[in-house]
C-alpha cells in the first residue's frame, strides 16, 4: 500500500497533461484522416467546378494536423 501510494505521489501532472493532449491531437489527425476520405468519395459520385479544389483543401487540412501533431510531439 505504501509503494502505490509512494508511486501514485510522484506522479509529474505535465506527462500525464502532455499524454492527453497527444490523444486529443491522435483523434483529430484521424478526424482528418476521414475528412479527406469522405471528400475523395464524395467528388467520385458529384463532380462540379469545386472538386479539385474542396480535394485539394481536404488534403491540406490533413496535411495541417500531421504538422500540429508532430510539432505538438517533438516539443511538447
Amino acid at each position: 500500500m505504501e509503494q502505490f501510494l509512494a508511486t501514485f505521489l510522484n506522479i509529474n501532472i505535465w506527462q500525464v497533461a502532455k499524454v492527453f493532449v497527444l490523444l486529443g491531437l491522435g483523434v483529430y489527425l484521424v478526424f482528418a484522416f476521414i475528412v479527406v476520405r469522405q471528400v475523395r468519395l464524395m467528388t467520385e459520385v458529384v463532380s462540379g467546378i469545386l472538386t479539385s479544389s474542396l480535394r485539394l483543401l481536404a488534403q491540406l487540412f490533413f496535411l495541417f494536423a500531421l504538422a500540429v501533431f508532430i510539432f505538438t510531439w517533438l516539443f511538447l
